[in-house]
C-alpha cells in the first residue's frame, strides 16, 4: 500500500480533469500578451536545468531530442482540440477545450508517472535525471508548441475578423 502514497496527488488531479473532462468548457479569452509567459518561464528553467548537468552521450541526446519531436507535435495537434471563436462586436477571440483535449492530458500524466515507475524500478540511477530532463524537455516544447500554434489560428482569426469588419466612414459632414 505505501507504493500508493505517492500517487494520490497525481490521482486526485486525474479525477478532477476528468471531471472537468465530463462538463462543457466556458470559453476563455485568448490574451495574446500573456500567451507566452509559461511557455518563456518554462524555456528558462529547462535550459537552466540542463545546462548545470555535463552534456549527456549519445543515447540521452537522441532520447532529449525524441522528447523535443514529441512534446513540439502534441503541443501543436492539442490546439486542434481547441474550439475558437469571434466575438463580433469586439473582435475578442476565445478558446474552449474539447473534452478529447482533457482526456489526451490526463493520459499525459499517466505516461509520466507510468514512465517514472519503470524508471524507479529498472534502477538508472543517474539514468534517472537524463530521464527527468527528457520529461521537462518535453513538457517545455509542448507548451512552446501549443502557444505557437495558438497564437497563428488566433491571430488567423483576428485578421479575419477585420477584413470582414467595414471600417466606419471617416468622410467630414457638412
Amino acid at each position: 500500500m505505501h507504493w500508493l502514497s505517492p500517487l494520490i496527488v497525481p490521482l486526485i488531479v486525474a479525477a478532477v480533469l476528468l471531471r472537468r473532462a465530463l462538463r462543457p468548457q466556458k470559453p476563455k479569452r485568448v490574451r495574446f500578451t500573456l500567451l507566452w509567459l509559461l511557455p518563456a518561464l518554462l524555456l528558462l528553467v529547462t535550459i537552466s536545468s540542463v545546462l548545470s548537468r555535463p552534456g549527456p552521450g549519445i543515447l540521452a541526446s537522441i532520447a532529449w531530442l525524441m522528447a523535443m519531436i514529441g512534446g513540439g507535435l502534441l503541443g501543436w495537434y492539442r490546439v486542434h482540440t481547441l474550439e475558437f471563436t469571434v466575438d463580433s462586436e469586439s473582435g475578442k477571440v476565445s478558446a474552449r477545450a474539447t473534452q478529447f483535449g482533457s482526456i489526451l492530458i490526463v493520459g499525459l500524466i499517466a505516461l509520466r508517472y507510468g514512465a517514472d515507475f519503470i524508471i524507479k524500478k529498472l534502477g538508472l540511477g543517474d539514468g534517472l535525471v537524463y530521464a527527468t530532463d527528457a520529461m521537462l524537455l518535453f513538457t517545455t516544447s509542448m507548451y512552446v508548441a501549443r502557444s505557437v500554434h495558438t497564437w497563428i489560428r488566433a491571430r488567423a482569426l483576428v485578421v479575419a475578423h477585420r477584413a470582414a469588419t467595414p471600417l466606419p466612414d471617416k468622410t467630414p459632414t457638412r
